[in-house]
Protein backbone atom coordinates (compact mmCIF):
# COMPACT_ATOMS: atom_id res chain seq x y z
CA UNK A 1 0.00 0.00 0.00
CA UNK A 2 2.72 2.53 -0.58
CA UNK A 3 3.61 4.83 -3.10
CA UNK A 4 7.42 5.38 -3.77
CA UNK A 5 9.46 7.79 -6.45
CA UNK A 6 11.96 5.66 -8.18
CA UNK A 7 15.78 7.33 -7.98
CA UNK A 8 17.83 5.06 -9.89
CA UNK A 9 17.35 1.75 -11.67
CA UNK A 10 19.63 -0.86 -13.20
CA UNK A 11 20.14 -0.56 -17.06
CA UNK A 12 21.04 -3.99 -17.56
CA UNK A 13 24.58 -3.20 -18.34
CA UNK A 14 26.00 -3.59 -15.03
CA UNK A 15 25.37 -0.37 -13.95
CA UNK A 16 22.51 1.75 -11.74
CA UNK A 17 22.07 5.03 -13.54
CA UNK A 18 19.47 8.29 -12.46
CA UNK A 19 16.66 9.50 -14.60
CA UNK A 20 16.68 11.14 -16.94
CA UNK A 21 16.17 14.97 -16.50
CA UNK A 22 12.67 15.89 -16.95
CA UNK A 23 11.07 12.24 -16.63
CA UNK A 24 9.62 10.91 -13.54
CA UNK A 25 9.46 6.79 -12.53
CA UNK A 26 6.56 5.84 -9.87
CA UNK A 27 6.30 2.54 -8.15
CA UNK A 28 3.04 1.63 -6.24
CA UNK A 29 2.34 -1.79 -4.05
CA UNK A 30 -1.03 -1.91 -3.84
CA UNK A 31 -2.82 -4.27 -1.29
CA UNK A 32 -4.53 -6.57 -3.46
CA UNK A 33 -1.29 -7.82 -4.77
CA UNK A 34 -1.03 -5.60 -7.86
CA UNK A 35 2.14 -3.33 -8.71
CA UNK A 36 1.62 -0.23 -10.85
CA UNK A 37 3.00 2.91 -11.68
CA UNK A 38 4.54 5.62 -14.12
CA UNK A 39 7.42 4.66 -16.40
CA UNK A 40 8.46 7.34 -17.65
CA UNK A 41 5.74 7.97 -20.71
CA UNK A 42 3.58 5.03 -20.51
CA UNK A 43 1.76 2.95 -17.61
CA UNK A 44 2.26 0.02 -16.28
CA UNK A 45 0.85 -2.75 -13.85
CA UNK A 46 1.28 -6.45 -12.81
CA UNK A 47 1.17 -8.78 -10.11
CA UNK A 48 3.83 -8.88 -7.13
CA UNK A 49 4.25 -11.38 -4.15
CA UNK A 50 6.23 -10.57 -1.28
CA UNK A 51 7.14 -12.95 1.90
CA UNK A 52 9.48 -11.95 4.64
CA UNK A 53 12.20 -10.12 2.06
CA UNK A 54 11.70 -11.81 -1.09
CA UNK A 55 9.83 -10.10 -3.34
CA UNK A 56 8.48 -11.66 -7.30
CA UNK A 57 7.09 -8.88 -9.66
CA UNK A 58 5.52 -9.88 -13.02
CA UNK A 59 4.71 -10.41 -16.16
CA UNK A 60 4.10 -6.57 -16.27
CA UNK A 61 1.94 -4.94 -19.08
CA UNK A 62 1.63 -1.53 -19.95
CA UNK A 63 0.30 1.17 -21.92
CA UNK A 64 2.10 1.88 -25.67
CA UNK A 65 2.34 5.23 -26.16
CA UNK A 66 5.32 6.52 -27.75
CA UNK A 67 7.34 9.75 -26.41
CA UNK A 68 9.87 11.82 -27.76
CA UNK A 69 10.70 14.05 -25.18
CA UNK A 70 13.24 13.97 -23.30
CA UNK A 71 15.42 11.91 -25.52
CA UNK A 72 15.92 8.19 -24.41
CA UNK A 73 13.04 7.92 -22.56
CA UNK A 74 11.81 4.84 -24.63
CA UNK A 75 14.79 3.28 -23.42
CA UNK A 76 14.83 4.46 -19.66
CA UNK A 77 11.25 2.55 -19.39
CA UNK A 78 12.14 -0.69 -21.46
CA UNK A 79 15.23 -0.68 -19.00
CA UNK A 80 13.23 -0.39 -15.87
CA UNK A 81 10.40 -2.58 -16.52
CA UNK A 82 12.99 -5.23 -16.60
CA UNK A 83 15.40 -4.25 -13.63
CA UNK A 84 11.77 -4.14 -11.80
CA UNK A 85 10.87 -7.65 -12.99
CA UNK A 86 14.48 -8.78 -12.12
CA UNK A 87 13.46 -7.88 -8.31
CA UNK A 88 14.10 -11.13 -5.97
CA UNK A 89 14.84 -9.61 -2.86
CA UNK A 90 13.88 -6.06 -1.70
CA UNK A 91 14.81 -3.39 1.41
CA UNK A 92 13.25 -0.32 3.19
CA UNK A 93 15.15 1.41 5.46
CA UNK A 94 13.59 4.56 6.58
CA UNK A 95 11.76 6.26 3.57
CA UNK A 96 14.38 4.13 0.98
CA UNK A 97 13.31 1.41 -1.27
CA UNK A 98 16.16 -0.97 -2.67
CA UNK A 99 15.07 -3.72 -4.32
CA UNK A 100 17.95 -6.57 -5.68
CA UNK A 101 18.07 -9.53 -8.11
CA UNK A 102 18.72 -12.73 -6.96
CA UNK A 103 22.94 -12.29 -7.16
CA UNK A 104 22.50 -9.01 -4.46
CA UNK A 105 23.08 -6.29 -7.77
CA UNK A 106 20.93 -3.43 -7.35
CA UNK A 107 17.78 -3.02 -9.76
CA UNK A 108 15.62 -0.46 -8.33
CA UNK A 109 15.61 2.55 -5.76
CA UNK A 110 12.96 4.48 -4.29
CA UNK A 111 11.98 6.63 -1.92
CA UNK A 112 8.37 7.52 -0.66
Amino acid sequence: GTAWQVMNYNNGRQAVVGLLSGSEISLNFGTDGQVSGKSGCNTYSGGYESSGDQLKVGPLASTRMFCESPAGVMDQEQQYLAALQNAATYEIAGNKLTIRDADGAMQVVATR
